[in-house]
């Protein structure tokens, strides 16, 4: 069953990206595979359903590919950086006429469901660009982080842009290699930088409540977990119990993360949880 909805779905962006998202009938769909019409229905309740599948793939997929890269470079952190950036690449490039029905179809951009997953998507790649970041950079590029991961992301558009445009060839792990040197050197050369988004400290609660914050989160992700998972929850509980304190040990704390981290589906998780923590701490450290 879950091979045939990848199938629908491979099918789906396919035909969405040759032909438009309302050119392509969900029979279109179905005898590009070879099913009936009632068998697309047996996973997906519409065609707009069906686009809620491909974001969430969309994503999914690229946090997949990056997580598994991840792996094998074995904690280098701006090698790193430069692979997801191409990855990302890569799925943009895969996915953009899909994205442009989205942004460009009067009846998607009217469907609450598909705009707000989009919107959802939209926040969880951004999050997941400045958690990039600080695994590259450290906390260095903290106080200017937003305008750092807005260059980022411009600068990976302009670049599709470019390649769609003028039909140009361009390899993508050159471009990842370029973007992520771009961004080590204005870390590195940033002592004339102000920002001029607002500070991502500046964004969060303040520091009494961004400190609640992350316990009650914590708190919600724990109670997700089977209790069969003892030694997960023992690692919640030493964490919850480190960050209660007045003055919490660093060490302790990022040391539980990173063993937390190392659970694929709990990192995506913790993602906001560890952005957070970043920054309490460089409020208690100024």
């Amino acid at each position: 069953m879950a091979g045939r909805k990848e199938e629908l779905l491979d099918a789906a962006i396919d035909l969405f990206q040759r032909n438009g998202f309302h050119a392509t009938s969900v029979e279109d769909i179905t005898e590009a595979i070879g099913i009936s019409k009632g068998g697309f229905y047996k996973h997906f309740k519409s065609k707009e359903s069906l686009v809620l599948g491909l974001l969430n793939r969309f994503y999914e997929d690229m946090l997949e590919k990056s997580e598994h890269h991840v792996k094998a470079l074995q904690g280098d952190a701006l090698l790193v950086l430069k692979k997801k950036i191409t990855i990302e690449l890569e799925q943009l490039f895969d996915y953009h006429y899909f994205f442009h029905e989205i942004r460009n179809d009067a009846s998607l951009s009217n469907e609450v469901d598909v705009q707000t997953a989009l919107g959802r998507i939209i926040e969880m790649i951004q999050e997941w660009h400045r958690q990039a970041l600080f695994a590259a950079f450290g906390t260095k590029p903290l106080n200017y982080i937003n305008d750092l991961s807005l260059m980022m992301e411009g600068t990976m558009h302009f670049y599709l842009m470019t390649i769609i445009w003028s039909d140009t060839d361009l390899p993508l792990d050159m471009v990842g290699d370029f973007i992520a040197e771009s961004l080590r050197a204005i870390v590195n050369n940033d002592d004339a930088l102000q920002p001029v988004l607002p500070k991502l400290m500046d964004e969060m609660k303040d520091g009494e409540n961004l400190h609640l914050n992350m316990v009650e989160e914590l708190k919600a992700h724990r109670e997700t977990l089977d209790l069969a998972e003892e030694k997960t929850i023992q690692t919640f509980d030493l964490l919850i119990e480190e960050l209660i304190q007045s003055r919490p040990r660093e060490f302790l704390v990022e040391a539980l993360f990173t063993q937390l981290s190392q659970i694929p589906e709990l990192k995506r998780k913790l993602t906001s949880i560890i952005i957070e923590w970043e920054v309490w701490k460089e409020n208690i450290n100024e």
